[in-house]
């Protein structure tokens, strides 16, 4: 089956490109409702605006257990790590939404939160009123940079259900201390992983989603029970330069552990005696679910997938109805 996955090494090398995109040194993705998709790359200091980012601030205006002396990168996961652990004892335990959730805002110099974006994929006006709600419970105290109250913005996310209340940075630092990993100990946690993957909108500088790329990468290469038919003419119309076959690998696992988490059906994807492999229903199932997935997903211009002319051909077919006549005629 090896020849059916991507090369783990090659994976490993796409990931810090994708994460690169277009965001500049020292700039962030921001909501802002005064761009066009809804989303602006701004520089850590907004000193005209008094803003300053949370990777930057030398004191953060929640309680947290960020050391001093932090580099960016390092504050920034902390933070994000920190802030969403304050937030969650706040939510309701009702939860039952199954997706990502992106939670940006502002904590004035009086410790007010304002500017507050809640954006969730998929939509869900209640998941995102839920977490509005556990904003307004909670006590802020303003921010500091070199001493001097200022205007804060900070950043995190959540994913539901998750199996564990941890970011996948740290599922992925526990994951990799174990000598021995067993894939059944890690199922839910990959299946997480691939749901983030396909969130709206990617962070592209994220930590988390270099973790959930890693932990979903760990396991390509190994046997999870199903293989991942990466071949025919959606799989090469795709390029790893825009990392749409990293992708679409991601897609057809996630829409394969969808079916035997949520669905209770295997989808071994293993070769049968007897049978073209190309042409067993398993097969073709993953392929059409995973092509699904990556096309809906590239399809939205605000995660910055840019589509080749060939794949824009599959794109129009899905859009159609007609995806799955188009992918295997």
């Amino acid at each position: 089956m090896k020849k059916y996955k991507l090369n783990i090494l090659t994976f490993l090398l796409l990931v810090p490109i994708f994460a690169i995109g277009q965001i500049p040194k020292g700039h962030f993705l921001d909501a802002d409702k005064t761009a066009e998709r809804g989303y602006k790359a701004k520089p850590f200091k907004q000193e005209k605006e008094g803003i300053y980012h949370y990777a930057v601030l030398t004191e953060l205006p929640f309680e947290n257990d960020c050391d001093s002396g932090l580099s960016e990168k390092e504050q920034i996961a902390c933070s994000e790590k920190n802030l969403r652990n304050f937030i969650y004892p706040k939510l309701s335990s009702e939860i039952k939404f199954k997706g990502n959730v992106y939670v940006y805002l502002t904590v004035t110099e009086d410790s007010k939160v304002t500017d507050v974006t809640v954006s969730s994929y998929p939509n869900s006006e209640s998941t995102k009123n839920l977490i509005k709600e556990a904003l307004n419970s909670i006590e802020f105290r303003p921010g500091k940079f070199e001493n001097e109250i200022v205007k804060s913005r900070l950043w995190t996310s959540f994913t539901f259900p998750s199996s564990s209340n941890e970011l996948f940075s740290v599922s992925l630092a526990k994951m990799q201390e174990d000598k021995n990993p067993e894939y059944e100990n890690y199922e839910n946690l990959i299946f997480d992983a691939s749901q983030y993957i396909f969130s709206n909108p990617v962070y592209p500088n994220g930590t988390e989603f270099r973790a959930a790329a890693q932990i979903v990468g760990f396991w390509m290469n190994k046997d999870i029970g199903m293989g991942i038919p990466t071949f025919g003419d959606f799989f090469t119309s795709l390029t790893n330069k825009d990392k749409q076959q990293f992708l679409y690998s991601v897609a057809m696992i996630n829409y394969g552990l969808d079916q035997k988490i949520n669905h209770n059906r295997i989808l071994e994807c293993k070769p049968k005696d007897g049978e073209k492999y190309s042409e067993q229903e398993d097969v073709k199932e993953v392929q059409l679910g995973g092509a699904k997935i990556l096309l809906e997903f590239i399809g939205d211009e605000k995660n910055n997938v840019p589509m080749t002319s060939k794949t824009k051909k599959f794109y129009k077919a899905y859009e159609k109805g007609k995806l799955e006549e188009k992918l295997f005629k």
